[in-house]
């Protein structure tokens, strides 16, 4: 490849020399009019100067001809290193928006745990301390926990036949309703699911009801009564 490009410089170089001697020689002929004998003579001499003109000139035109190859080469191993070199960034960025992302993902569920657990201890005080003022033993009042904890964790009561809430006068189907509503407010339940809650846990007071009948007024601001309707169990820190 060398060589050839060498051969290929010669030429380059060679044809301008010949050309210009030539075009120099038959001016000279036709202008002084000169023997061509002499205008020959003339010719050789051109090429001759020419030709050792260029004997000087050409290591600077190969040294010129070399550095633009070696430039041209530089960039086109600079062009392929480049692109592994991006590749390599690019795959240590995806790592590093990994590890961001999993950590935040994992503080982002420990707030969440953080603050379900908040709302649910509570709404389990507000159950022990509304039922505390209403002379339920503590018997109850556990069993009244656990029938809440059960409700707001899986959006449906706990119907196990051993839940034993005795009746009390004192306490009407309407404060227990507040109760219900209270408690499903915080936790966007349904009225259905809050009927059955109703019926399931408070079953001595509401024997003789109907679900629909329950579902139709589980919340009353009117009148006074010993559970009130109250939406601010739970407050976001």
């Amino acid at each position: 490849m060398a060589r050839s490009r060498n051969i290929l410089l010669t030429l380059t170089i060679e044809s301008p020399i010949v050309l210009v001697a030539s075009i120099v020689a038959f001016r000279l002929h036709e202008i002084v009019a000169m023997p061509m004998e002499v205008s020959v003579f003339i010719l050789v001499a051109l090429y001759a100067c020419l030709k050792t003109l260029s004997i000087f000139c050409l290591p600077i035109i190969k040294k010129f001809s070399s550095m633009t190859e070696n430039s041209s080469m530089e960039f086109q191993a600079a062009s392929i290193t480049t692109a592994p070199n991006n590749v390599e960034i690019q795959k240590q960025r995806i790592e590093l928006f990994h590890q961001e992302y999993q950590y935040e993902q994992q503080q982002y569920v420990q707030r969440k745990e953080n603050a379900d657990e908040a709302k649910l201890q509570a709404v389990l005080k507000y159950t022990k301390d509304t039922f505390k003022t209403l002379d339920f033993d503590e018997v109850e009042i556990f069993q009244l926990c656990e029938c809440v904890r059960y409700f707001v964790t899986n959006k449906q009561p706990l119907t196990q036949t051993d839940i034993r809430i005795k009746r009390r006068a004192s306490v009407t189907q309407i404060a227990l309703k507040n109760f219900a509503w209270n408690i499903a407010f915080q936790y966007n339940i349904g009225g259905d699911a809050t009927a059955l809650f109703v019926m399931h846990t408070f079953n001595e007071w509401f024997a003789n009801s109907t679900l629909e009948t329950i579902r139709k007024n589980l919340r009353t601001t009117t009148g006074r009564h010993k559970i009130e309707i109250n939406e601010k169990i739970f407050k976001m820190p």
